[in-house]
């Protein structure tokens, strides 16, 4: 079974994207989790375009106190996890957040290493994350992935690709989909 380092999120990401940011991603990640009451180890199922399952790690301990905001708690948790599955589900990697009205929340990029990256034209993709803290009847993932592609409608003129990525913390468990 594949396993995924929360602490290590700023290694798998575009340099475009801080240490600093990553680190503070992974504290979220680490803090909604433990709300949940998983421990390192538990496993990240993921249903959609690329079914697997992934140990999520960690030996950090968090200071909670400026971690406080249950909705800012599990937004930037699926952010993490998503960042992790972008890596692990296509060529991509994340490179940059996306202004407010694109319809996605971040574009992405081949790797700096990758042989089509183009430091002139970087970006390739893009992503729509949304996280949901339990699923229940009325908050169910793939009703929040049917609606979060259809949102993604406002960049399709960017012709570039797109992919959603629905986190949900309680089991825990993803579904990570292109559109």
């Amino acid at each position: 079974m594949a396993f995924f380092n929360i602490e290590q999120l700023g290694e798998i990401v575009h340099p475009n994207i801080s240490a600093t940011q990553c680190d503070t991603l992974a504290e979220y990640c680490i803090v909604a989790l433990e709300n949940e009451t998983h421990k390192s180890g538990c496993i990240l199922k993921v249903l959609g375009d690329h079914q697997n399952e992934y140990e999520l790690i960690w030996s950090k301990e968090v200071k909670k106190g400026g971690y406080q905001e249950p909705k800012k708690i599990v937004e930037k948790a699926a952010e993490a996890i998503s960042f992790f599955l972008v890596r692990e589900c296509t060529e991509y990697t994340v490179v940059m957040e996306s202004k407010i009205g694109t319809g996605v929340d971040f574009w992405l990029s081949y790797d700096e290493l990758h042989e089509l990256y183009d430091p002139l034209n970087f970006l390739q993709a893009r992503i729509e994350i949304s996280g949901i803290k339990t699923e229940s009847k009325s908050n169910k993932a793939m009703k929040r992935q049917t609606s979060k592609k259809k949102q993604m409608n406002r960049s399709d003129s960017s012709n570039l690709p797109a992919y959603v990525s629905i986190v949900e913390i309680a089991t825990p468990k993803a579904i990570f989909s292109k559109k």
